[in-house]
């Protein structure tokens, strides 16, 4: 067995080191066994210090565990004596006279894909949480993004350590923390993946419970979100609900729904579906003039009389009643919802009216939210689309996605929309600027001037002609072909609004390609027609069935600069260097600026096993393709040729 000291060159580079720390702990008594310069330096440990000295044991204890299922076992610490945010690499080492022994190395974080998610959340989620952990749906680990520092009893900062875990291993940490078994019962009910998964198609999903830690105890509120940016992955948060149950019990109940459902709504009413009675959330001059709380009636009896129609008088008294309401969330109803004409302005409007229960079951059992929502720009939207004749379920059914555009002031709103355009409209106001959002996440690059230039000049400049169209054509990071269609809305003063209708072009393009090779070559003409692309160095056979072209890998060959090309080609190996020649890139650009097209008469196998070759006319026609500079190869008998 090696002394470390016969090292002494390496000792040295490390003791050099002012950014990395290196420590190595006995596994027999958590003794350091050796300690890097700047290990002594930030904590004064040497040679035969105890383990606290420069790390936490139950951390140590956590990552040696992991250590011995694995080998070597990384993790971040994101709060050490060693700095914020850094890779912990975690190894076993055989040590002088066989003591087994572990090697902490501690290197600076780098910025990564993982960083840049975790930041993403931050900035919309805030730090304000006790904790906040992501939920990989594929792998089953929960990571922790966010947990509050601890101390140690001396003062010393014991540091947070993020180590991912399984689910179960992450509720069992969340069971815990309740006292009652009863209690860690309901909360592992809760926690169940399906029930989870099940509550999160229909929203958020948020629940309270009582969290014990010593002799004190608080309310808490764990809530699952999901996120159309993150893909597979579900965000959960807890924190303190401290606060709210300082506050008397009608202050905290108003302030869980206000915090819940944010400032969307005009007004927002608490009504006690066994009392009969109400207490106001949010007041507002939709319902001016409303006490702050008292009978249920009073506040319907001046929602009625503030709808002129005497049919929807009668619905609103039927649907929003007590007792159907009540009998509505008895027979599980998410929400009650319709929408009325109002004359609570000048002019005649629209109001929205929407029941649901409140998203916390602890003290609300009996009780709904009633909220009010001034619709009436809405509703004029949908009559402009009315009154232009779009018909938006044609619309629908023929786009992946559609905005309307103002020209005036680039606002705009959509219909039918898949995830990963939802998030537009919640975050930008002019449809340029959330256009070129889109393009950084989803377009490839060679096409996000389309983006950048092609759709601004649209719709910051006007530059389209009435009756005029454009369209635009790109590929998604997923490799699908997308076309925009860009179309004016008829008007006497011109043009006023554009519609941006996007389509899945794949298909289409993938038939427009194969159809352009198909009239460049008539396959039947041909013993064979190869398609190779030098970018990529892919080669494909193309056949035609009497309906389509059909692509084949070619059997037995790869591209030219594959290992195994040269084995299985079947071309004579005398000729092999020129066929390989007329397919380099060089060849393909220099024949493309060009325009030339190159035939060369070459010895290909006809017969393996007897080795008998036959003389073959090769052709080499090159062109370019959606930016890509391609050689299309056909091959006839020469025998044939000749005839």
């Amino acid at each position: 067995m090696t002394d470390l000291k016969e090292f002494w060159g390496i000792m040295n580079v490390l003791d050099s080191a002012d950014d990395v720390a290196l420590f190595v702990v006995s596994s027999r008594d958590q003794k350091i066994l050796y300690c890097n310069h700047l290990v002594t330096v930030l904590t004064g440990a040497h040679k035969a210090s105890d383990l606290e000295r420069v790390w936490d044991r139950e951390d140590y204890k956590t990552a040696t565990e992991r250590c011995n299922e694995g080998g070597t076992y990384r993790y971040v610490v994101e709060q050490s004596i060693f700095g914020t945010r850094r890779n912990v690499t975690v190894c076993k080492v055989v040590w002088t006279q066989g003591i087994l022994a572990y090697s902490f190395l501690i290197t600076t974080h780098a910025d990564d894909e993982e960083e840049q998610e975790r930041e993403k959340i931050f900035s919309v989620l805030g730090q304000s949480y006790r904790h906040i952990f992501t939920f990989d749906t594929m792998s089953g680990e929960v990571s922790t993004l966010l947990r509050p520092h601890e101390h140690n009893e001396n003062g010393i900062l014991r540091g947070v350590y993020y180590h991912p875990v399984s689910f179960d291993e992450w509720r069992n940490s969340i069971t815990a923390m309740a006292g009652q078994e009863e209690e860690r019962e309901r909360l592992r009910a809760l926690l169940d993946p399906q029930a989870i998964m099940e509550n999160l198609r229909r929203g958020d999903y948020a629940f309270q419970f009582k969290r014990y830690s010593g002799s004190a105890n608080d309310w808490c509120e764990i809530r699952f979100q999901k996120f159309d940016e993150l893909d597979g992955k579900i965000i959960c948060t807890e924190k303190s609900l401290d606060e709210e149950l300082n506050l008397n019990e009608e202050e905290r109940k108003n302030q869980i729904i206000l915090n819940s459902l944010g400032n969307i709504y005009r007004s927002i009413y608490l009504i006690d579906l066994k009392r009969g009675s109400y207490t106001t959330v949010k007041a507002d001059g939709l319902l001016f003039g409303i006490p702050d709380e008292g009978s249920y009636g009073t506040l319907s009896d001046i929602v009625t009389e503030l709808i002129p129609d005497d049919a929807q008088k009668k619905d609103f008294a039927k649907v929003f009643s007590v007792k159907a309401l009540s009998e509505a969330f008895g027979e599980g109803a998410e929400n009650v919802v319709r929408e009325y004409n109002n004359t609570l302005n000048d002019e005649m409007g629209w109001t929205g009216i929407t029941a649901f229960k409140p998203p916390y079951s602890i003290g609300f059992e009996d009780t709904c939210v009633l909220t009010f929502l001034d619709i009436t720009e809405k509703k004029r939207v949908e009559a402009e689309r009315n009154e232009k004749n779009i018909v938006v379920d044609v619309l629908s059914s023929r786009y992946i996605a559609v905005f309307f555009v103002k020209l005036k002031d680039g606002s705009f709103h959509s219909i039918a929309v898949p995830p990963r355009f939802k998030y537009i409209e919640k975050q930008f106001d002019h449809i340029a600027e959330a256009m070129k959002h889109y393009a950084k996440a989803y377009v490839l690059e060679q096409y996000r001037y389309i983006f950048k230039s092609g759709l601004p000049s649209v719709v910051e400049d006007g530059q389209i002609e009435n009756g005029g169209k454009r369209e635009y054509v790109y590929q998604s990071v997923e490799g699908t072909w997308i076309r925009i269609n860009v179309f004016p809305v008829e008007s006497e003063n011109g043009p006023e609004e554009v519609i941006l209708a996007f389509e899945d072009f794949t298909d289409m393009m993938e038939q427009r390609r194969m159809n352009a090779i198909y009239n460049t070559t008539l396959l039947a003409d041909y013993d064979m027609v190869i398609e190779y692309d030098p970018s990529d160095d892919t080669m494909f056979r193309l056949s035609y069935d009497g309906e389509r072209i059909v692509r084949e890998k070619p059997l037995g060959a790869g591209g030219i600069n594959s290992p195994d090309f040269n084995r299985n080609a079947s071309i004579h190996p005398d000729d092999l260097s020129l066929f390989v020649m007329a397919c380099r890139q060089a060849t393909v650009d220099e024949s493309v600026e060009e325009g030339k097209t190159v035939s060369h008469m070459f010895l290909r196998r006809k017969n393996r096993e007897t080795g008998e070759y036959s003389l073959f006319m090769y052709a080499f026609h090159y062109f370019e393709e959606l930016g890509r500079r391609k050689v299309l190869i056909t091959l006839r008998d020469a025998e044939r040729e000749v005839l």
